[in-house]
Formats: structure tokens, C-alpha cells, sequence
């Protein structure tokens, strides 16, 4: 494939010390991220928030002074965290106790049934068991399974701490007594490690925001320049999804390399009349 034709990024994109690689070159930037500055702990230890704000910087610097690259500020930064903190766990568990159980709860075998929130739970905790294998060489007789909170700056019902100060054992303790799992509470402990995580900006997509806030694929003006990732403008695009950034980067290339097809249109499933038939069928029961 040819190396793209000399593109420059306009003077008035240019600051005194920017440097965005040679006129010759594309140059793709990944705005931010909603893993951004997030922090493990262990069975023993909860994670320790580290406050880095390097999945963002070089938007943040790009957006000075320039309306049409959005505002990182709206997702990001210190002030964002109240409202966009998650505390996420990941359990790996060399036993069968937990799965026979969740399976018998729920009738459904492991990855066949979607998420289940505990609604009633002080964290609002939900969780996720996969179909196994879930990670390449994932040993035979290991499950993987993960969960979250949606509130860890609330106490837990048993543990009566924070989430977000709790360490796995804790997380763990405080998932299975909500799942009433307390016969077969000592063998899931002995048998699993809990990772917790500590996510502070993984809800900030959904943060109330203003059109012009996420900058478009390509700003205006720019030939050489294109934003890619889940803080980019995508009209009737979802955010968080694996589409959204894929569908960013395709727009920015297309736009700046005017070669091979366009992005498909955005599905629209609200529009769709299969789809919206095989909802209603779910509300009416209908198998």
C-alpha cells in the first residue's frame, strides 16, 4: 500500500512546541479512555486510587483554545469521579461449589443467562458468570466470573464498609451472603481469588453532556489529523461499544484517505419492525 500523499495540519491547529509528527504522516489519537487511571488490589488489599490523568492529556492539550475539539473536562478530572465510579471484581475460582449454586438459582448454566443485578444490594451489585473457557488457557476445572458495583461509595450490607475500601475477600464475602450462599460460604472462599478494581471515570460516557463536547472524527480543518475512541462524536451511534470506536477510526480514515467504503449507516434498531416484533413477543410472554 503507497504511503498516504503530504497532508498538513493547518497553522491554526499549531501551538509553539506541538509536535504531531511530519506533514507526511497520519496521525491517529485516542482521546481518553474509560480505564482510565484505574487501580487493582487483591485478596488482602483494596485497590489505592492513583490519580495519573495520562489517558487524556494529550486531548486535554489539543482542546485548549479550540471549540471543535470538544471538552475533556466534561468526563474527566477529579470532579467527574463522584458520578462515573465503579468498583469491578474478577473471581477465579478453582472450585464447583459457586457455579452448581448460581446455576441452580438461576436455571440457567454458566453463560447462558445474562447479567444478574442484585437490585436489592447496597452496592446495586451485578454480576456476569461466563461461558467457560472465558480466558485463552484457562485451566481445565477453573471458572472465571466478574461482577460490579454501582454505588461503592456506599456501605455493604454484611461487610459494612465502602466498596470502593474493600478488599477481594470482602467483595467476595459480601456477594455471596447477598446471594444467601452462606452454607457453602467457606468452600467458595478457600477455593477462589477475588481481584477487585478500582475504575473512576468507566461511567463518564454516560455523564449528562452538551453537543460539541465530544469532537467529530476529524475536525474541521484538519488534513492529516483524525480522533479516534469512545469520547468522539458518532450521530445515533451507542457509546461503550466495541462498534463506536471501530466506527471512529474507519470515519477518520475514510475521511482523510477518501479510499475504500464508507462506515454502513448506524443500525437502527428502534426502526426495525423484526426487531421490534421479537421484543414485544418477550413482553407477551410468547415463546
Amino acid at each position: 500500500m503507497a504511503p498516504p500523499a503530504r497532508r498538513e495540519l493547518p497553522d491554526r491547529h499549531l501551538r509553539p512546541g506541538d509536535r504531531l509528527g511530519a506533514v507526511a504522516d497520519l496521525v491517529l489519537v485516542t482521546t481518553g479512555s474509560q480505564a482510565a487511571d484505574f487501580s487493582t488490589g487483591s485478596m488482602t488489599e483494596a485497590p489505592s486510587p492513583r490519580a495519573s490523568g495520562r489517558a487524556w492529556a494529550l486531548w486535554e492539550r489539543l482542546a485548549q483554545g479550540r471549540t471543535d475539539f470538544g471538552n475533556p473536562d466534561v468526563f474527566f478530572g477529579s470532579a467527574r469521579i463522584p458520578d462515573s465510579l465503579w468498583v469491578t471484581f474478577t473471581v477465579t475460582d478453582t472450585g464447583t461449589e459457586f457455579s452448581n449454586q448460581i446455576a441452580a438459582l438461576t436455571g440457567s448454566e454458566s453463560g447462558r443467562g445474562g447479567l444478574l443485578t442484585l437490585k436489592d444490594s447496597g452496592w446495586v451489585l451485578s454480576l456476569s458468570v461466563f461461558h467457560q473457557p472465558e480466558i485463552i488457557g484457562q485451566p481445565p476445572g477453573t471458572t472465571v466470573w466478574w461482577g460490579y458495583g454501582l454505588y461503592p461509595d456506599r456501605n455493604g450490607d454484611f461487610v459494612g464498609k465502602r466498596m470502593d475500601q474493600c478488599t477481594g475477600a470482602e467483595i467476595l464475602e459480601e456477594t455471596l451472603r447477598q446471594l444467601r450462599f452462606d452454607k457453602q460460604l467457606d468452600a467458595i472462599m478457600a477455593s477462589s481469588i477475588c481481584v477487585p478494581c478500582y475504575m473512576p471515570y468507566v461511567n463518564n460516557i454516560w455523564l449528562p453532556r452538551s453537543r460539541g463536547n465530544k469532537p467529530p472524527p476529524v475536525p474541521e480543518g484538519a488534513t492529516n489529523l483524525g480522533l479516534i475512541g469512545q469520547y468522539v462524536e458518532v450521530p445515533r451511534e451507542i457509546a461503550f461499544t466495541i462498534e463506536c470506536s471501530a466506527r471512529t477510526a474507519w470515519e477518520a480514515i475514510h475521511r482523510l484517505l477518501k479510499r475504500g467504503p464508507a462506515p454502513p449507516p448506524v443500525y437502527q434498531g428502534q426502526y426495525d419492525p423484526k426487531a421490534l416484533f421479537d421484543t414485544l413477543k418477550v413482553f407477551a410472554g410468547i415463546g
